[in-house]
């Protein structure tokens, strides 16, 4: 072939090619980001749901106060003219502090208040006629009455309404409770995704964060704002935004400054139960940033494959460059493979840290729950202590005060414990008393196991040292719990046994539950195999694979094996060393 009609060949070629790896390009870009976006859209919909329980558990309690308190006697004895406004209205009081209520009134059958718990602060709300308000005319048909407003200082109430009976089984009577919306959504605040409850007139009336509330979003206006007693000049748009469907998603791109992500992708589900639209505003950014460096991936591969050719093709033209060429091409490759190693031990490193962070997402909940009560009890004596000084009953404050203390102590040793597990470490083997691992990894742990029924029994030696590091061994004994839970979800018996032991010159640390067991022993400890449905899995399959690295980094070996009575064992065995070797 002769030099103009091989250059042409080549050119027609480099621009076909060129072609192609474009088109192959943008479509694992798009692939990416549409798999991103649905991974991202699946998780908000767990979001969505989650808070939507967690409010309707919330609000549960209320309502259920407010059936109690219907049947209660001292509420009867008002409304049949047998008791007194202001004693009724200090029983009401105490049991507002009692419950975390804001509010509580006793009304007749007129629908005018008789009792309340803010009687000493709003002494004119006796009298005052709630007859017209939708939750004491759905209580009226022996409904749970249902309505939220907010007052003119912009504070929002939900309430709950339930009708008084007399013994005939008619109505003399009503009970209103009102919940304090900012405070139940204290709870809410260290929540990553942005999530808020749009009621019938588009009105955000519930959200986790304080910023969003009393936002209107026309699109969801069902009814009026003025079936809410809202004032227009109460309520804001919501943040300035656009909107785009993106790979079947609906994105909502945002303003600088405000609360909400960039470009966020929404999920919104009814819920019916409190007659709201929930939605999530989870940040997208992550699934563009990956679907970029996929695409970015894709064009580095194609170029690199491009270029080999390239230098096939001109090898065959110029023989006597070859020589040169490869000795330069042999260079840049030692120079690639050397980074992409570096690159390759960074990314190790990130993935120990992601599994260790993984397994702190799985116990979540139960760390969100173990901050939240001391919260809530802080919450609760700070309020009754204002309201002792403001009666004068220091001693009771003082004693309240104590037990706030002792509450900030209770969360800080649970921060201690969560600031230590995700810790990246990065520093060489040291001596580690595994014993201490164990216990602070159980501390990390038995939330989980508590609210999922699974029983922890623990035999341990007080000492057991071993050249090893600390967080690392932590996370793959954090892992090995964690698994075990997960493989105990389904069975009726839930228990883990977590033994510590020395034999001479070996450390043995054995995790064993009584789930049912591995169906593959063998390929447990390989890269992304995993046991778990597509769907349910909470990783990727890399977790056992990491730990085994990891003990495998220290010396020993991370074994498994199916126990005869049912359920796996996993054993971690290390070389010990002596007290006076770990005094050193």
């Amino acid at each position: 072939m002769h030099a103009p009609s091989r250059r042409k060949t080549i050119w027609l070629f480099a621009t076909v090619y060129l072609v192609l790896s474009a088109l192959a390009v943008v479509a694992s870009y798009q692939f990416s980001l549409r798999t991103g976006l649905d991974r991202l859209a699946q998780s908000g919909g767990v979001v969505v749901e989650q808070s939507s329980d967690r409010l309707i558990a919330q609000l549960e309690s209320y309502r259920e106060l407010t059936d109690v308190l219907a049947r209660h006697p001292s509420v009867s004895a008002l409304i049949s003219n047998r008791g007194s406004s202001e004693q009724t209205s200090e029983f009401l009081l105490r049991t507002a502090l009692t419950t975390g209520a804001k509010e509580i009134h006793a009304l007749d059958a007129a629908g005018q208040v008789m009792a309340s718990s803010s009687l000493d602060d709003v002494p004119q709300i006796i009298g005052a006629d709630w007859s017209k308000r939708p939750d004491v005319i759905a209580a009226q048909t022996r409904r749970m009455g249902i309505f939220h407003s907010i007052d003119a200082s912009g504070a929002r109430g939900y309430y709950f309404a339930r009708n008084v009976l007399r013994g005939d089984g008619s109505t003399h009577g009503y009970v209103v409770v009102k919940v304090n919306m900012e405070e139940l959504e204290a709870e809410w605040r260290i929540d990553e995704t942005v999530v808020t409850f749009f009621d019938a007139a588009g009105v955000s009336f519930v959200s986790n964060r304080l910023g969003l509330t009393l936002r209107r979003d026309p699109l969801l206006e069902r009814v009026p704002p003025s079936s809410f007693d809202y004032d227009n000049r109460q309520l804001r748009p919501l943040p300035e935004h656009e909107v785009a469907n993106t790979a079947g998603h609906m994105l909502w791109s945002f303003k600088d400054g405000s609360a909400m992500p960039d470009k966020a992708l929404v999920v919104s589900r009814n819920v019916p139960l409190i007659e709201m639209t929930a939605r999530a505003f989870n940040d997208a950014q992550p699934a563009f940033s990956e679907a970029r460096l996929v695409g970015a991936l894709t064009a580095a591969v194609l170029s690199l494959f491009g270029l080999g050719f390239a230098f096939f093709m001109q090898s065959r033209a110029r023989l006597s460059d070859q020589l040169r060429l490869e000795a330069k091409a042999n260079a840049q490759l030692e120079a690639r493979v050397a980074k992409r190693n570096a690159q390759l031990q960074q990314a190790q490193d990130n993935l120990i840290q992601a599994s260790k962070l993984t397994a702190l997402g799985q116990m979540s909940a139960g760390i969100s729950h173990e901050l939240n009560q001391p919260i809530a009890a802080i919450q609760n004596y700070a309020a009754n202590t204002d309201k002792l000084i403001e009666r004068g009953r220091e001693p009771e404050a003082r004693e309240n005060l104590t037990l706030i203390t002792e509450q900030t102590q209770r969360m800080g040793r649970i921060i201690h414990n969560l600031r230590g597990f995700a810790r990246k470490e990065t520093e060489p083997l040291e001596k580690v008393n595994v014993a201490d691992v164990v216990t602070a990894s159980i501390n990390l742990a038995e939330q989980r196991a508590k609210t999922e029924g699974v029983d922890l029994l623990v035999d341990s030696i007080p000492n057991a040292w071993v050249d090893a590091g600390h967080v690392r061994l932590q996370q793959v004994i954090v892992n090995l719990l964690s698994n075990a839970m997960d493989a105990m979800s389904e069975t009726p018996t839930k228990q883990i046994s977590v033994s510590l032991s020395q034999h001479r010159e070996q450390v043995q640390l054995v995790v064993a539950d009584t789930g049912p067991g591995l169906s593959d022993v063998e390929r447990v400890f390989e890269p992304f195999y995993t046991t778990k449905e597509i769907g349910a899995s909470k990783g990727l399959g890399l977790g056992l694979s990491i730990s085994y690295g990891i003990i495998g980094s220290f010396n020993g070996l991370l074994s498994v094996e199916n126990l005869a009575d049912g359920g796996a064992a996993f054993t971690i065995t290390l070389p010990a060393i002596t007290r006076q070797e770990a005094a050193i």
